[in-house]
């Protein structure tokens, strides 16, 4: 019956359990990203001296050879997943879709970021991801979002001094 269903989601776009992408596809995605960083390994190597020089290697010897390693590496992967016929799923969209419910407030989280520094926009993810994920009452979360907020802050800037991302509200702070 399971397999059934299965099979039924894979030729149904529209059923519940539909694939939202492929194993495959993902495999040459994947295999064509480190073809890519392999290539640029080997060439910024290259640029910086990648042979054997009168004292020993040159200071790229060392990274071309990884990068060749892994571009041979990355072309067997490549070539085994163009080679794969049965198509199956790598994710469902709905299994997707929850992930995406996280992936895509981290992003908005680290965009936030930039501009009011770690610890305003953390208290307000905090606070933003109780309420809309675990359904915590709106004083729950902003109390949790503010208090982990303030003792992270007081554990790195005050106790620990070390300094990490701050906004505009740190520095009217005078920090």
């Amino acid at each position: 019956m399971h397999q059934d269903s299965t099979a039924e989601a894979q030729d149904n776009p529209t059923a519940e359990g539909a694939s939202a992408v492929s194993t495959r596809t993902l495999e040459i995605i994947t295999a064509a990203f480190f073809l890519v960083l392999g290539v640029v390994v080997m060439w910024d190597s290259r640029r910086s001296g990648a042979g054997w020089g009168s004292d020993g290697p040159q200071s790229g010897y060392f990274p071309f050879y990884i990068g060749l390693l892994m571009t041979l590496a990355t072309l067997a992967n490549l070539v085994n997943a163009w080679r794969l016929k049965k198509s199956e799923s790598f994710v469902s969209r709905p299994k997707l879709k929850l992930v995406m419910a996280i992936f895509l407030p981290c992003l908005v989280y680290l965009a936030v970021m930039q501009g009011l520094g770690l610890y305003v926009s953390s208290a307000i993810f905090i606070a933003v991801f109780m309420r809309w994920q675990g359904k915590f009452s709106i004083l729950k979360s902003v109390l949790t979002g503010l208090g982990t907020s303030i003792v992270l802050f007081l554990m790195f800037e005050i106790w620990f001094k070390v300094p990490l991302l701050k906004g505009p509200l740190e520095a009217a702070l005078g920090y």
